[in-house]
């Protein structure tokens, strides 16, 4: 008997570096995911990943555009990106 393999399937909590390696590997639909991140005084922040859509980096910019457009309405500084994951 050999040890289990752990893949982003299995436990409990994963590191954001798998979600963005899965989506990388795996298009969605037939359209490759992109990855909502923010520029913050550490580096970067993977926040979220937007797929569904045919345009999934237009509709990623569309949520970022009045964030990056009013610095008031995020807590943290920093700006938001968005990263096409291929």
């Amino acid at each position: 008997m050999g040890c289990d393999q752990v893949t982003v399937t299995t436990g409990d909590s994963i590191p954001s570096s798998d979600v963005e390696d899965f989506f990388r590997k795996h298009k969605v639909d037939g359209y490759p995911a992109v990855a909502l991140k923010k520029h913050t005084l550490g580096g970067s922040a993977y926040l979220a990943t937007i797929h569904g859509y045919p345009n999934n980096r237009s509709v990623c910019e569309q949520i970022i555009a009045p964030y990056n457009k009013d610095a008031a309405l995020s807590v943290i500084p920093g700006e938001y990106f968005c990263e096409e994951l291929r």
